[in-house]
């Protein structure tokens, strides 16, 4: 069994948001330390030398500064870093370049729970998983079936305040309102209703509960829940309201727009032009984003072997035959070594070597000829002037 190192955001620690995945590997008989990062908030970095005896090293979000000034890849053979899509605020418009970012990273592994990262990071070159995560089946109380019930937590009063919900709402009174008003750290605090909206929508407050239950109680007596942020690296928050069977209302941003389709279990609105939606059918939105999180649990549990063995697999394996390099002999894999002729590493012939390395297209087309050649005999002209 294996030992390995969890690198997490130590904010996670007080949310448990990414438990799941030690969970998981612990299941499997691996032992998992963690190593919480205080360096987002001024605190030390986990260095490199307490997490490299470890047969894997997971870095959740956060990371250690590379070894040395070296790739990953050449100090540890399997090391794992699990990015999240709101890290790089994709929400505020194209990306910067971001080859620095990713390049200590290279000849190493990512895993995604962003389909959007996943592809990133396959543009990089860098060996990814991508899995669609869903949280554990509960049984939770049916929403409210009559009349509109709203949740909405203000995380992000720059990002996301009370008015761009009020945008939304502006054609549905809703029968009731609660805003939880517990702003993330180091963000402003959230700013309350006019008096005017807190009567028309019958809205309740609070701020921090000593008990998450009494924060459940108040988010299962809502039928429509607004998603707090404009991005999301996984979502729980969003995703346990799909799976209490309430219609989740996003901004059009992921992971949000990865797991919900608008109109069919749930709805998505532009942040740059808000305007009032529809909700005479946030019910049967609700039962379908609902049975869509049970579909969904069902297939991450049946992906959970190929996530193991991708933890698991070094890193080498994964990049076999990705890349070669000039003056260095080229290991092919054993239908590759045969249908194409031996030539030395160097001079003309390495370099023809080289060509068919990199095209497939190339190496379809000489198996073609070398079968042909062998069907019908090296000397017989297979097309005209090629003998």
């Amino acid at each position: 069994m294996a030992t390995i190192a969890y690198v997490d955001h130590s904010f996670h620690q007080t949310t448990k948001s990414t438990d799941f995945l030690p969970q998981i590997l612990r299941r499997h008989g691996h032992t998992v330390d963690y190593f919480w990062d205080e360096a987002w908030r001024g605190g030390a970095h986990i260095e490199w030398e307490s997490v490299a005896s470890h047969d894997v090293v997971i870095m959740f979000q956060s990371f250690c500064p590379p070894p040395a000034g070296l790739s990953f890849r050449r100090a540890h053979p399997n090391v794992i870093y699990i990015p999240m899509l709101d890290q790089f605020g994709q929400w505020q418009g194209p990306l910067f370049n971001l080859t620095g970012f990713w390049e200590p990273f290279q000849g190493s592994k990512v895993l995604n729970f962003s389909n959007a990262l996943h592809s990133m990071t396959l543009g990089f070159g860098i060996a990814s998983h991508f899995a669609r995560y869903y949280q554990p089946i509960a049984d939770y109380p049916h929403p409210p079936q009559e009349g509109l019930h709203g949740f909405f937590w203000i995380r992000r009063e720059r990002e996301l305040p009370w008015q761009v919900i009020r945008k939304l709402i502006a054609n549905s009174p809703f029968n009731s309102f609660h805003i939880h008003l517990a702003t993330d750290p180091g963000t402003p605090r959230a700013q309350l209703p006019s008096a005017q909206d807190m009567e028309r929508h019958n809205i309740t407050t609070s701020t921090w509960f000593k008990d998450k239950a009494d924060l459940n109680a108040h988010i299962g007596r809502a039928n429509v829940f607004f998603a707090p942020r404009l991005e999301e690296g996984i979502g729980q928050s969003f995703l346990e309201a799909m799976a209490r069977g309430q219609c989740v209302v996003a901004p059009n941003h992921g992971t949000m727009n990865e797991y919900i389709i608008p109109g069919v279990n749930g709805l998505l609105y532009d942040i740059k032009n808000p305007v009032p939606l529809d909700f005479s059918d946030i019910w049967e939105l609700g039962r379908q984003a609902k049975k869509s999180t049970l579909i969904g649990r069902n297939r991450w549990e049946e992906a959970e072997r190929d996530l193991v063995q991708f933890v698991l697999a070094p890193s080498e394996g994964l990049y076999a035959n990705r890349y070669q390099h000039p003056g260095t002999t080229i290991v092919e894999s054993e239908p590759v070594t045969q249908s194409l002729p031996t030539f030395a590493p160097d001079g003309p012939a390495g370099a023809l070597r080289r060509v068919f390395g990199r095209y497939a297209v190339l190496r379809v087309a000489w198996r073609k000829v070398r079968n042909l050649r062998a069907k019908f005999g090296r000397n017989h002209t297979i097309v005209k002037g090629l003998k």
